[in-house]
């Protein structure tokens, strides 16, 4: 938090990605700080410092696991609420933690005063059989099987775009220093359980019907942020039929944003800086109205 704790403006929350943590976003919650924002993030369960052993790395639990990402990040909002009670709150979330934040929305939008959803998809006409297909698989070979097949009918096409990758995880960015620590990190990349599959999947199709577009409060303003060559958001094409279909739902405050040759991870891209800058933008614009 800004070490003038008086000058602080708002709460900026967030939600990261899959097969990552929280610690990894402490660059940008710096900037956010130096902006006057007190920044509180988790680890979601099954990921970081929540596990208990690396054998819970991806595992979220053997029922509606994925319940508890959105309850975790509301216990959040509530211990940041009790520390700062007059403040407002705005949720950001990247990739699988752009989905927590937004079915977030969807049951607690009202608390908010702002939402941002960073590297998100569209409508994933696979999620149905996603679901069906990691259950079955927990069902034969069990819930903490870790399944390569899964893995690579998940992300084996995500390099495609990219001529002569240096490793798995350029879609990433074009930030080779970043790639690096992000394959060097033990709390990064790891495979998800076949429940933990199932869950991921289970939470982007919950917020991919008809009904979440119209039970977000629709006036909660909402920024979408994406890289142009970013496969989770199909190269922008999943981000504007999200913005679209929240616009043509009757949602009147909605922006998006794609940059022009960013890949997944936008807040770790060679344009960082230019991200950061226009989220805080955004943010200060937003909770000006408050």
């Amino acid at each position: 938090m800004p070490e003038d704790t008086t000058q602080i403006k708002a709460i900026f929350q967030i939600a990261h990605g899959m097969a990552e943590h929280g610690e990894r976003y402490e660059d940008f919650a710096k900037f956010l700080c130096e902006n006057g924002y007190a920044v509180f993030a988790n680890d979601h369960i099954g990921h970081g410092k929540s596990v208990a052993s690396d054998d819970d790395l991806g595992y979220f639990g053997e029922r509606d696991g994925w319940l508890s990402f959105i309850n975790d990040a509301k216990l959040l909002t509530d211990i940041a609420k009790g520390e700062f009670p007059d403040k407002p709150v705005v949720l950001f979330g990247h990739s699988m933690g752009s989905f927590i934040a937004r079915s977030y929305a969807e049951k607690f939008g009202a608390d908010l005063a702002g939402a941002i959803f960073c590297g998100t998809s569209g409508t994933n006409p696979a999620a149905g059989l996603a679901i069906k297909l990691a259950g079955l698989i927990a069902k034969i070979k069990g819930s903490r099987y870790r399944s390569e097949f899964i893995n690579k009918l998940a992300f084996g096409a995500f390099n495609k775009k990219i001529p002569n990758p240096r490793t798995p995880y350029d879609w990433l960015s074009r930030d080779d220093k970043q790639v690096d620590k992000y394959m060097a990190d033990k709390y990064c990349g790891f495979l998800f359980t076949a429940v933990g599959y199932r869950d991921m999947s289970t939470v982007l199709n919950s917020v991919s019907g008809k009904s979440w577009y119209t039970n977000v409060p629709f006036v909660l303003p909402i920024l979408l942020i994406s890289g142009k060559m970013d496969p989770v958001g199909a190269y922008g094409k999943g981000i504007l039929q999200v913005c679209q279909d929240l616009k043509a739902s009757g949602h009147k405050n909605v922006t998006m944003k794609l940059y022009d040759a960013d890949r997944h991870e936008i807040l770790n891209e060679l344009d960082k800086e230019k991200v950061y800058s226009d989220v805080v933008a955004w943010t200060d614009k937003v909770i000006s109205n408050k």
